[in-house]
């Protein structure tokens, strides 16, 4: 055989080799499906208090009395970055009829602050971190997985849970019922 020859086999025993490495790599490790649901009900709001962006301690309990849309978030999850818009627009929207949407940032204070730089956001951040982790289970998401959202109604009972991206329209249709009370008696 020529040393020209044995090269390009020993080339493709190593392409080879990587290509059957990496395959078996995916299939032991396979991406995990997007997660997603949505239930309604179940449960009362749990207090909790955790630092704002500033390090100031904020107790969730000051939002009673409002409609409260309660957002689990991170900055490396793509799905909650592509939520944001709709949390902004939703609170500039009904600002004014007692909603409020709060973001518990599954993630560290630094990177908070340099996401901030480059995203709008017009509703409390709180620093959840580790705590974060485990109040997202408390409010019924087992698995952890982000974006976690959760509407409370203006009496502190909880009346959607949505695991995933939220649309405008889901995200209107979940909160509208609860700024309007008159709605809710003639369903």
């Amino acid at each position: 055989m020529s040393p020209t020859f044995k090269n390009l086999l020993l080339l493709i025993t190593a392409v080879l080799a990587l290509v059957g490495g990496y395959w078996m790599a995916q299939s032991l490790n396979p991406p995990e499906p997007q997660a997603t649901s949505l239930s309604f009900g179940g449960g009362e709001l749990i207090d909790f208090t955790l630092p704002d962006l500033d390090g100031k301690k904020q107790a969730f309990h000051q939002w009673r009395g409002k409609v409260i849309v309660l957002n689990f978030w991170a900055t490396w999850c793509p799905p909650c970055r592509e939520e944001i818009p709709l949390f902004t627009a939703l609170q500039k929207k009904h600002q004014d009829r007692d909603l409020q949407v709060v973001g518990v940032a599954i993630d560290n204070k630094t990177a908070i602050m340099v996401f901030r730089q480059f995203v709008n956001m017009n509703y409390p951040i709180l620093i959840g971190e580790d705590e974060g982790l485990k109040l997202v289970a408390q409010y019924g998401n087992r698995m952890g997985s982000l974006p976690y959202t959760v509407i409370i109604d203006r009496n502190g009972t909880i009346v959607a849970r949505k695991l995933g991206v939220l649309t405008q329209v889901e995200l209107e249709s979940l909160v509208e019922p609860h700024l309007n009370p008159q709605k809710i008696s003639s369903l």
